[in-house]
């Protein structure tokens, strides 16, 4: 199964960005860190559900060492279920390390276990009362306050060092609605199938219900990330954003606090440029989300899944293939194929479509079965009519996790396919043990000027990342020299996409050099007005978010 490539590495440092002033928000070990009775009296308020949060392998070093627990967490490292049911597990593992902290899962019992980037306290939410309590607590005493749900964010926005945490994953409820009406619509407004979504649901839950019911929900393919947090508020693409759009395309409200501690509606009604920037603007950036409320769609009645897999013998014949496959990318996607695909020894993808036949997809592939003919290239095409459970099966996956790996991305124009498909076929070789296409496909942009996602969403038909990684044994030189590589990756894309280049912020690079024109372009000022109106004291800051002051730097 051809996954998306995840990313995840970094540090915590402050830097000026040219719409803000750095400070320093309070954080453990400052003389500002609230006092234990201080501490203990806000426990008394959330229902004691404080927790002292530490990262992931603590149950494998001397200070926490528990045998039964130490065994669970490596057998368990790479599950995704389990990471994200621990309070202070993260999808990277470098989220939790930052730059030189340890705490490692295969270590000696007596090796150094670091706090690193986990946050000091959190609060295990169990309702909007708690989350109200932490916000306005992280107020009154300036702390460094982070948001986490499942602990998938790329850019290192669920943690930080020596922070304060708001845990949403414990908030479940599924409800459907078979119309449903805005909070202070019209009176004339008609409802539409929909269903509201409790902030800590993930979606292979969502899905198993939405099945139950007889609908479709816009989502991932990643099956442990949540639904209601980073993924709808970056954008969110999924298998069939060329019939429905994006996540964000299909919320109709969230509930979310925001920085004074208020429990707000927000819609197209009640706020609509706060309801904007919501959708599109980027997670942990605008409040604490509580839940959110998305259209339901009907379940397609078949569906035909193609695969295809080119590979090369030889690296010109990679270039070639490569490049070729780039350029029929628009003609596959405007038929409505949608997937992803992987860069090892050539071109490989798996590519679905709704309500359609084998002939079609025989058709719109042809071009990809003349490739496999092409001197130097093995392999082939292939489809086959499938039902909502074999989808299931084979798209819905866990994302790369409990590993040290980082990307970088850009959303692919027309333009650029027809005028730089050879250019992106080198850097794509150059770098192919670390390529591929996260995202294949023509998004529905119909409520593309309704939302905070970039533009060039409008024109694109994939997303190409390239990422790194490294052991958790790499010196502290050796990491660097990797963040400085994927800082170099992202001048090299510059270069072959131009300027005005986007690219899908929960899918990208945590140092990106021009993050507010490649994240959101012309949207970037009315996003910044907006956040200056509804966080006007920068509560919620995180690495290169609307606003911010935190700029990782490699």
């Amino acid at each position: 199964m051809l996954q998306h490539l995840l990313t995840a590495v970094g540090i915590l440092s402050i830097a000026t960005d040219a719409q803000t002033q750095p400070r320093r928000r309070c954080a453990y070990g400052d003389d500002c860190w609230p006092d234990i009775q201080t501490w203990n009296d806000f426990n008394a308020t959330v229902g004691g559900r404080l927790i002292r949060s530490v990262p992931s392998a603590a149950v494998c070093h001397t200070e926490r060492y528990n045998a039964d627990k130490c065994t669970v967490a490596k057998e368990s490292w790479l599950d995704s279920f389990w990471r994200t049911n621990q309070t202070g597990a993260y999808s990277a593992t470098v989220w939790e390390m930052g730059k030189t902290g340890q705490c490692f899962i295969n270590a000696s019992v007596s090796a150094p276990c670091d706090q690193g980037r986990v946050p000091y306290y959190m609060v295990r939410a169990a309702s909007v009362e708690d989350i109200q309590a932490s916000v306005k607590f992280a107020s009154e005493k300036d702390l460094l306050l982070v948001t986490k749900n499942t602990g998938h964010d790329h850019l290192g926005r669920s943690s930080g060092k020596g922070s304060f945490g708001i845990w949403t994953h414990n908030l479940k409820g599924i409800e459907f609605h078979d119309s449903f009406v805005p909070q202070d619509a019209p009176a004339n407004a008609t409802g539409i199938p929909a269903v509201t979504l409790q902030a800590g649901e993930q979606w292979f839950d969502v899905y198993e219900a939405a099945a139950k019911k007889g609908v479709l929900v816009v989502g991932g393919s990643a099956r442990t990330v949540g639904a209601a947090g980073g993924y709808v508020l970056g954008g969110g693409h999924s298998p069939f954003a060329h019939y429905y759009g994006l996540a964000a395309d299909n919320l109709l409200e969230v509930s979310i606090v925001s920085a004074d501690g208020g429990h707000r509606v927000l819609n197209a009604y009640t706020d609509p440029e706060y309801f904007w920037a919501i959708r599109g603007g980027g997670g942990s950036a605008w409040g604490v989300v509580t839940s959110v409320t998305y259209k339901t769609h009907p379940v397609p009645q078949n569906l035909i899944i193609g695969l295809v897999q080119l590979n090369a013998t030889n690296t010109s014949s990679m270039k070639r293939v490569i490049a070729e496959s780039v350029k029929l990318l628009p003609a596959i996607t405007e038929a409505g194929y949608i997937g992803y695909g992987a860069i090892e020894n050539g071109f490989a993808a798996i590519m679905l479509k709704p309500n359609s036949t084998i002939a079609d997809f025989n058709q719109t592939f042809a071009p990809f079965f003349n490739l496999s003919r092409l001197p130097g290239i093995q392999g082939g095409v292939t489809a086959y009519p499938s039902t909502w459970d074999g989808y299931v099966k084979a798209f819905l996956r866990d994302p790369n996790i409990g590993t040290n790996i980082q990307d970088t991305s850009r959303l692919l124009t027309t333009e650029v396919i027809q005028e730089k498909a050879e250019q992106l076929a080198e850097f794509i070789v150059d770098n192919k043990q670390g390529a591929g296409f996260n995202f294949i496909g023509k998004v529905n942009n119909g409520e593309r000027d309704h939302t905070a996602v970039h533009d060039v969403w409008k024109h694109s038909h994939g997303l190409l990342s390239v990422s790194v990684d490294w052991a958790d044994t790499a010196t502290d030189s050796e990491k660097q020299e990797k963040r400085h590589q994927a800082v170099q990756l992202s001048k090299q894309l510059t270069e072959i996409v131009g300027a005005e280049g986007g690219t899908y912020v929960n899918e990208a690079n945590p140092y990106e050099p021009d993050w507010q024109n490649v994240f959101w372009g012309r949207k970037y000022d009315r996003l910044l007005a907006i956040k200056q109106r509804v966080d006007p004291t920068q509560l919620f800051v995180c690495n290169r978010c609307v606003g911010t002051d935190i700029v990782i730097q490699p």
